[in-house]
């Protein structure tokens, strides 16, 4: 690595831990503490915390997010040596983001050795690289300070752009990020393999391959597509070499394969997966939105599909856009968004490829590339930093406690027995988190009935039902306890009294209710 390239993994670090630096000048400036997600959502990455605390406790994960019992059928492997960690000691948001630097180095080497295997000049391969790794789409910041906040266009950019970012995996998605820099590695190890006599790189791109799948299933669809194509390109014309192929294609495809199995069952025999499933499937954006969204690069990158004679290195390149694109528009799976997750890196690499085509031993003009580099950066860059300061901002999620509900957090985790809890849905996020107990509503994917619960809870915490209406939906809960943070507006003591243990628990403004046990007790 040349100077420049150090810089622009520093860029990229400060990119990583912008959000995370901003939530603590904020404690730091206005008091409170940071729950630690540090992404446009915060359920997702407190979803993650709350397996990994599972995963630390019991080895695998149930949903907690229902009050109902169900299976603990989720084993992550990311999930299992951060559950080790928050069982040596580490708090519970530590031991996630533990991963953080994991992430952005997985990313920048897969994005600096992929870019160098097929670009030969320092100069071209950090320009792939800083598009692969920094591109946000310039058209989706344009209409999206352009247009008005419930725009349908506005929200169908914002999505691809934010599918397409680096920056979305390392705002809360830290194994997305994993599973998506290590698979341009386990590409590069295949091809190594095809070459030589050692096994050493089939096992690199095997264990690869298994890895991608785990973290995030749609990379590892695509990582599998694009080796099968891409061998069958290269071989087509020699059925010794296909026959070759095959027994080196066996078995990476089969450990790529098995993490994808796993997740099929658990959508199709665990209800709570089957739930999320259900949940997430809609409708794909327009055809018009794939196409706006990857235009910026991909109309430089079609220049260089005209290039005839082709490695397998050339076949894979050009194959992993369109493998990633048919991922998507396949009708199998749920939530085939992020099989964009990724394919920038790609693109970038092939319109460098298509410029030095053309430009022959030249050089890269350095005016040129320094405004087309900051057209495809700088202006999506901030309109996505705009959107986290936004998110922030609106005080609907919960990005911070009070201390407070710090400390009622805490007592709720100490408290012997089982029993779940009741609270407004943002609470519900991250009380599984810090408590490791259930909560009758928490992450929309999660739990039954989502839409009803959520206007149940708003009626209680917003004192809008009577008495008798407040008691029903406690007792119909099945909750222990009933957590009221600092944001609920309601008075709550009179009406929870006659089904209390007790007097309500205060800690600051944050409150807390031990509700009767039921005749057969908690479980």
């Amino acid at each position: 690595m040349a100077r420049g390239d150090w810089v622009v993994l520093l860029l990229f670090s400060a990119m990583a831990l912008a959000p995370l630096i901003g939530l603590l000048v904020r404690v730091w400036t206005q008091g409170g503490v940071i729950t630690g997600a540090d992404g446009f959502l915060v359920t997702d990455p407190m979803q993650y915390v709350n397996w990994l605390r599972q995963s630390g406790e019991s080895g695998a994960a149930a949903n907690l997010y229902d009050l109902a019992p169900g299976p603990h059928s989720f084993v992550h492997p990311g999930l299992l040596l951060s559950g080790l960690l928050y069982r040596l000691g580490f708090g519970v948001v530590l031991a996630y983001l533990v991963w953080k630097p994991i992430a952005v180095l997985a990313l920048f080497t897969g994005a600096f050795f992929f870019a160098g295997r097929f670009l030969a000049r320092a100069g071209d391969r950090r320009v792939a690289v800083i598009l692969g790794l920094f591109f946000a789409s310039p058209i989706a910041a344009v209409v999206g300070w352009t247009s008005a906040a419930e725009s349908t266009v506005k929200f169908n950019l914002d999505f691809v752009s934010g599918e397409l970012w680096t920056g979305t995996y390392l705002w809360g998605y830290l194994f997305t990020a994993v599973g998506v820099g290590v698979m341009p590695l386990g590409l590069l190890a295949f091809e190594r393999a095809r070459t030589g006599s050692s096994t050493r790189p089939l096992v690199i791109a095997s264990a690869i391959g298994l890895i991608v799948s785990w973290c995030q299933p749609w990379q590892g669809a695509t990582f599998a597509l694009i080796l099968i194509v891409a061998s069958l390109m290269t071989d087509r014309r020699d059925r010794s070499a296909m026959a070759a192929s095959a027994r080196r294609l066996a078995p990476v495809l089969v450990a790529t394969a098995l993490p994808l199995i796993y997740y099929f069952l658990l959508s199709k025999f665990d209800p709570s997966w089957r739930l999320a499933g259900e949940v997430n499937n809609f409708g794909r954006w327009p055809w018009w939105v794939t196409v706006v969204g990857i235009a910026p690069l991909a109309i430089p990158a079609l220049f260089a599909y005209r290039q005839r004679s082709l490695d397998f290195g050339g076949w894979m390149l050009r194959v992993w856009p369109i493998a990633g694109l048919a991922i998507f528009y396949l009708p199998v799976g749920t939530f085939p968004f992020h099989a964009f997750q990724g394919i920038a890196l790609p693109l970038a690499v092939l319109a460098i490829v298509a410029v030095r085509d053309r430009l022959g031993d030249r050089p890269l003009p350095l005016l040129w590339t320094a405004v087309a580099v900051a057209v495809m950066v700088v202006p999506g860059t901030l309109y996505r930093a705009d959107q986290m300061r936004g998110a922030v901002k609106a005080g609907r999620q919960a990005f911070f406690l009070e201390p407070g509900e710090r400390d009622a957090l805490r007592w709720l985790e100490r408290q012997p027995g089982p029993g779940g809890v009741l609270s407004p849905v943002p609470d519900g996020s991250y009380i599984s988190a810090y408590t490791g107990r259930e909560v009758w509503a928490g992450a929309g994917s999660w739990t039954p009935d989502f839409g009803w619960r959520g206007l149940a809870i708003a009626e209680l915490f917003n004192g809008m039902g009577d008495a008798d209406a407040d008691q029903a939906l406690v007792a119909r809960s099945g909750a222990r306890f009933v957590f009221a943070s600092c944001r609920s507006k309601a008075n709550l003591d009179q009406k929870l009294e006659p089904i209390s243990l007790g007097p309500v628990h205060r800690f600051g403004c944050a409150r807390v209710w031990e509700i009767r046990p039921p005749a057969g007790g908690w479980k």
